[in-house]
C-alpha cells in the first residue's frame, strides 16, 4: 500500500520548506508589522493557488468555498492563523528561529486534543505517543541552543501560536471531508482572507513611527523576503501539507510537519548561521524515533 507513506512523505517535505521558511522571515520581518507581514506573504502566494485551482477545477474549484457550510470553517481558520502567525512573527522579531520554532511547533498536541474532543478523527493511541516523542525532541533541540537565550516571553509567543496553528487545522480539517473541496483551492481562498484581515488589523494597530524608521533598502528587502516566504511557506509547504491532510486525515501528517525544527536547525547549521549541539542531535534522533512510531 503506499498510503499512508506517501502522505507521510509529503508532510515531511512540508516540514523541510517551513524549517527553510522560518529563517526567510526572520531576515524579512526586520522592522516590519506583523500583520502587514501576513499580508504581503499573503498577496504573493494567494494567487497562484486559486489560478492552479480555477485550471484544475473550474470556476467551482472557487465558488465551492463561499457556500454557507463551508465559509464560517475558512473564516474561523483564517482568524486562528492571524493569531499564530501574529505570535510568531512577533516573537520571530526579537528571538533566534531555533528557539522560538521548536516552541511553536508542539501545536499537534492541540491540533489532536481537539480531533479527540470533537470525534472529528479516531486518533490511536500509538499516534499520541509519537506526537509525544517528537515534542520531546523539539524541546531537546530548543534547549541544546544559546545559552541564556530563553525567556518566558519566548514561551508565550511560542505557545499562542501553536494554539493558533493547531486549532485551524480542526477547521481544516472539517472543510476537507467535503465532497468537491481540495487542498489547493481552500489555502488560495483562505491566504486570500488573510490578506484583507491582515491589511485591516495593520492599520487598527500601526505604530506609524516605527514603521518610519525603516529605509527604502530595508523596506524593499523585507517584501522580497516575505514575498519568497509566501511562495514556499504559505502556497508550496501549506498546500502539501493540506493535500495529506485531504489524504489521510490529520492526525498523522500533524505531528509528522512539526519536525520542521529539525530541519531550520540543520539548515542554520549547513549555512554557518548556528552550530549543532549535542543535546541537540539528540533531539533529533528522537524526533526522527517519533515520526517512525508515528508512520508504523
Amino acid at each position: 500500500m503506499i498510503e499512508p507513506y506517501f502522505s507521510v512523505f509529503l508532510a515531511l517535505v512540508a516540514a523541510i520548506s517551513w524549517g527553510i521558511n522560518s529563517h526567510v522571515l526572520k531576515v524579512g520581518m526586520i522592522k516590519q508589522n506583523p500583520a502587514l507581514a501576513i499580508s504581503i506573504r499573503s498577496i504573493f502566494g494567494f494567487p497562484v493557488l486559486i489560478i492552479i485551482a480555477l485550471i484544475w477545477k473550474g470556476l467551482r474549484g472557487i465558488t465551492i468555498y463561499f457556500e454557507s457550510d463551508i465559509f464560517p470553517y475558512i473564516f474561523i481558520s483564517s482568524l486562528l492563523i492571524i493569531m499564530g502567525d501574529g505570535f510568531f512573527l512577533l516573537g520571530l522579531r526579537k528571538y533566534p528561529v531555533n528557539i522560538l520554532l521548536p516552541i511553536a511547533s508542539v501545536y499537534p498536541l492541540f491540533a489532536t486534543v481537539i480531533l479527540v474532543i470533537t470525534g472529528t478523527e479516531q486518533v490511536q493511541y500509538i499516534i499520541i505517543f509519537g506526537t509525544i516523542i517528537i515534542i520531546i525532541g523539539v524541546m531537546l533541540v530548543t534547549s541544546g541552543g544559546e545559552s541564556g537565550s530563553f525567556a518566558f516571553e519566548t514561551l508565550i509567543f511560542g505557545l499562542f501560536a501553536a494554539l493558533g496553528w493547531g486549532t485551524s487545522i480542526y477547521f481544516i480539517r472539517k472543510i476537507l471531508i467535503i465532497d468537491g473541496t481540495d487542498g489547493l483551492g481552500l489555502l488560495g481562498i483562505r491566504n486570500f482572507l488573510l490578506c484583507i484581515e491582515g491589511i485591516i488589523l495593520y492599520y487598527l494597530t500601526v505604530n506609524h513611527v516605527e514603521r518610519l524608521k525603516s529605509t527604502k533598502e530595508e523596506t524593499i528587502r523585507s517584501i522580497k523576503y516575505l514575498g519568497f516566504s509566501g511562495l514556499l511557506g504559505d502556497s508550496f509547504g501549506a498546500g502539501i501539507f493540506f493535500i495529506a491532510v485531504q489524504r489521510i486525515g490529520a492526525a498523522i501528517p500533524t505531528p509528522i510537519s512539526s519536525t520542521n525544527p529539525i530541519f531550520a536547525i540543520l539548515i542554520g547549521y549547513m549555512t554557518g548561521v548556528e552550530l549543532i549541539k549535542r543535546k541537540q542531535l539528540m533531539g533529533v534522533l528522537i524526533c526522527v524515533l517519533g515520526t517512525i512510531v508515528i508512520v508504523l
